[in-house]
């Protein structure tokens, strides 16, 4: 090889490690400054989800609160942020055994939804990892029916999901803002209440009051970004079919070594409710 080819091809590799680089540089400064502005308003929510409509009696709760101005919002639980955000030590107790030993549990909700304009990006979990896409906005028809629900006079309106859940939703116009609880948003008012045709999801406002909280994006661990939503169902899928998949061929195993991992691929294939 003559010292031209060596210059050659050290020239290219300089390139190439620039613009590699220049990306990483990219992508970290876009993931701080992706949302840095002040709420007008928070809102939690409650969530009661029925994973099993056949097993009614088994009720999973948990809580999320929305931060929103005119034009951003996030949605997001604050378990799963102080816990990707390190900021809380979680004893043994709450820990599960894998084949590498104890692991820390994860948050009961690590999904979350950030709105900027009229973009929202979900973020959702499959196995150790959370996918991110762009969310379809929802087509909403308003209905006649009028309640109060904490003080405000809300509106009824239904929506069919693109991936064919029906959901009706309690709005407020009193709030002029588009926003609601994760991807329930677009309507002439804020969303104070949604939930499925056969109730087996329902997501209620349990206080409303003003905030100056910075809206920002949850920086997550092994976080996958997609070019469309069918790539995050089409991973969901294969990890009901077989859970180790997405979790680094992690292996779930009892107090005595005996592998759990097929009993959660079992109970992954009874959830018939999905919020997407």
């Amino acid at each position: 090889m003559n010292k031209k080819t060596i210059c050659i091809i050290a020239v290219h590799k300089l390139r190439m490690n620039i613009k590699t680089i220049l990306s990483t540089l990219f992508i970290s400064s876009s993931i701080l400054v992706f949302s840095q502005s002040k709420a007008m308003m928070e809102i939690n929510y409650e969530t009661k989800i029925i994973t099993d409509s056949l097993a009614k009696e088994k009720v999973n709760f948990f809580q999320s609160v929305l931060l929103l101005n005119n034009n951003e919002s996030a949605y997001f639980s604050r378990e799963a942020k102080s816990f990707y955000n390190n900021d809380v030590k979680i004893p043994s107790a709450n820990s599960i055994s894998t084949s590498a030993g104890l692991i820390p549990k994860y948050p009961k909700s690590v999904a979350s939804f950030l709105k900027i304009g009229g973009k929202l990006t979900a973020y959702l979990p499959v196995g150790k990892y959370i996918f991110s896409y762009d969310e379809p906005k929802l087509v909403w028809e308003t209905l006649s029916e009028i309640k109060e629900i904490k003080g405000y006079k809300c509106r009824l309106a239904k929506t069919t999901t693109d991936t064919g859940g029906e959901f009706y939703a309690w709005y407020t116009e009193d709030i002029s803002i588009p926003d609601g609880p994760f991807r329930f948003k677009g309507l002439s008012g804020l969303i104070l209440e949604v939930y499925n045709r056969n109730r087996t999801i329902e997501i209620y406002a349990t206080d409303v009051k003003k905030s100056e909280e910075t809206i920002e994006a949850i920086t997550y661990d092994n976080l996958v970004n997609t070019k469309s939503k069918m790539q995050f169902l089409e991973a969901r899928k294969n990890y009901a079919e077989n859970p180790s998949m997405y979790n680094g061929n992690l292996k779930i195993v009892d107090s005595n070594g005996n592998d759990r991992t097929k009993g959660i691929s079992e109970r992954l294939k009874k959830i018939n409710v999905f919020l997407d």
